[in-house]
């Protein structure tokens, strides 16, 4: 994506906040992660888009609510 922009008019946007973003790191890497292997990060960005809000938790424990397996949108999940 960030190679050829053009093939991902959708996220030109995105992809210039993030080359912002990314210029004020000193250091770091991106790395690609399935969905299949992480399905709560999944379930935020789904679901922020759908509901046009933006999720932000930070901890080391899984809140009740982005628990896919018992979360009231576990159906929609």
């Amino acid at each position: 994506m960030i190679t050829t922009p053009e093939d991902w008019p959708a996220f030109a946007a995105e992809l210039t906040e993030f080359k912002a973003l990314w210029a004020s790191y000193q250091g770091g890497k991106v790395v690609y992660q399935p969905r299949s292997s992480n399905t709560q990060a999944d379930f935020l960005a789904r679901h922020a888009r759908t509901r046009n809000r933006v999720f932000s938790f930070v901890n080391t424990s899984v809140p009740y609510w982005l628990d896919t397996k018992n979360s009231s949108f576990a159906d929609s999940y």
